[in-house]
């Protein structure tokens, strides 16, 4: 049993029972702003990953905000 469901078939869905103008233009509106905010969320991670991969010196001394001075 799959508990998981596609937020692609979602959109699709939604999309798909909306009955006049305006509710498909917020449908295609939420659509393009969880795709721009899941995009974000990839390149920032991707830059993240691939510079700790190719400098790891330049997040051997990190900080990391108040867990630093926590045992200070």
């Amino acid at each position: 049993m799959n508990n998981y469901t596609n937020p692609l078939i979602l959109i699709k869905e939604e999309y798909l029972e909306a009955t006049t103008f305006s509710e498909k233009s917020l449908v295609v509106l939420f659509a393009a702003w969880f795709a721009v905010l899941f995009l974000l969320f990839a390149f920032g991670l991707i830059a993240v990953l691939s510079h700790i991969i190719m400098n790891p010196e330049a997040v051997s001394n990190a900080t990391w905000g108040i867990f630093d001075t926590l045992g200070n």
